[in-house]
């Protein structure tokens, strides 16, 4: 736990600073299976890291490490849904990602028109188009437009940077139905794009990782 709390600050608007910074993070912790599976286990320990463990429309995560005061959070990625990966989307902030099982397939989308707000369906073309697999690794700032469609069983690394703008985009009009959004926790409530993820959630996701062989 002394190495995260000597993690530089990822608040910088140099792309290429937080990417040999969270390259060398993501490196060390996909290599120290015990200390991640100390952070998965701590989660329920902490109620801020609980509440900002998620079940969202594209796929479930668990918040392993917050650090609002060097700009950054890490996260582990997993349960992708597949029926909403077809949408083109942007983040708040920059991130680097290391793919450690599974992979997908991953789109850079060139916006034709602007760089600024949402994009529609005439705006993108396909920029870079990659084959991640485990051990791939890339940083995206807040601009950049992207879809990534994954395996089943896909698991990633994932560290996102500052907010950089108050909402994320993605295309409205490729943006699926409700019926494939998460569940609600409890009867009668709507769908919602994104929400906690409950005791149990949390516990089928760490039950997950450890039948994957990433945790003890």
């Amino acid at each position: 736990m002394s190495w995260l709390a000597g993690i530089p600050c990822l608040d910088t608007l140099d792309l290429r600073e937080m990417q040999c910074i969270s390259r060398d993070l993501l490196d060390h912790l996909a290599a120290d299976r015990k200390l991640l599976t100390r952070l998965v286990d701590a989660i329920p320990d902490d109620p801020d890291r609980l509440a900002n463990s998620r079940i969202t429309q594209l796929l479930s995560r668990l918040c392993l490490y917050r650090a609002p005061d060097r700009g950054f959070e890490i996260r582990i990625n997993m349960n992708p849904r597949p029926q909403n990966q077809r949408v083109p989307h942007d983040h708040c902030h920059a991130f680097a990602t290391r793919v450690l099982t599974g992979g997908y397939v991953h789109v850079v989308h060139h916006r034709t028109e602007a760089w600024e707000g949402p994009s529609s369906r005439d705006d993108l073309e396909p920029g870079i188009v990659t084959v991640e697999q485990p051990g791939s690794a890339y940083t995206l700032g807040p601009a950049m437009v992207h879809q990534a469609v994954m395996e089943p069983d896909t698991v990633t690394l994932f560290v996102r940077g500052p907010r950089r703008k108050s909402l994320p985009h993605a295309t409205p009009e490729l943006m699926p139905s409700h019926e494939p959004w998460p569940a609600p926790t409890k009867p009668g409530e709507p769908a919602a794009a994104s929400r906690p993820a409950t005791p149990d959630e949390y516990r089928l996701m760490r039950s997950h990782l450890h039948l994957l062989d990433l945790t003890d």
